[in-house]
């Protein structure tokens, strides 16, 4: 069902705009002895909610999605296993990304841009700038986008 989802997204965009770039990313990582200690609601059985495993099976999923779709994708889930004590260096509660995490994503985000010969500064704007954007009538900011 996950894969068949991300087909129907991946369809949807290049239909929509056909020269976007897509870049799926896998989920990261669960460490779940963190999520035992920051449950979402009460926990009887004392099991984490998620599991590593299953954001494994996801993130492998994903990657080959992206591989039939002929998208780029990033392998966030092995990569921030890859960084010595990943568990709370990437990770704030074993599941939510703590400011490494969030440099891992946008340091492969921007090499995966790269590779598809873009860049932040040649990256084109086609939504107004928050400084253009009147506090007053917002919407008429978005006329003719």
């Amino acid at each position: 069902e996950f894969k068949h989802n991300l087909h129907s997204i991946l369809a949807f965009l290049k239909g929509r705009w056909p020269t976007t770039e897509v870049i799926l990313i896998s989920p990261p990582p669960i460490d779940e002895p963190s999520r035992l200690l920051c449950p979402f609601a009460e926990n009887k059985l004392g099991l984490p909610e998620r599991t590593n495993e299953a954001a494994g099976n996801y993130a492998k999923a994903c990657l080959a999605v992206a591989a039939e779709c002929g998208v780029s994708s990033i392998d966030l889930w092995t990569r921030m296993q890859q960084i010595p004590g990943w568990q709370t260096a990437c990770l704030s509660d074993g599941l939510h990304l703590s400011r490494t995490g969030n440099k891992i994503v946008f340091e492969e985000v921007i090499e995966a841009l790269k590779k598809k010969g873009l860049s932040l500064e040649t990256l084109p704007v086609d939504l107004p700038q928050i400084n253009e954007v009147d506090p007053n009538d917002p919407l008429k900011s978005f006329e003719g986008i």
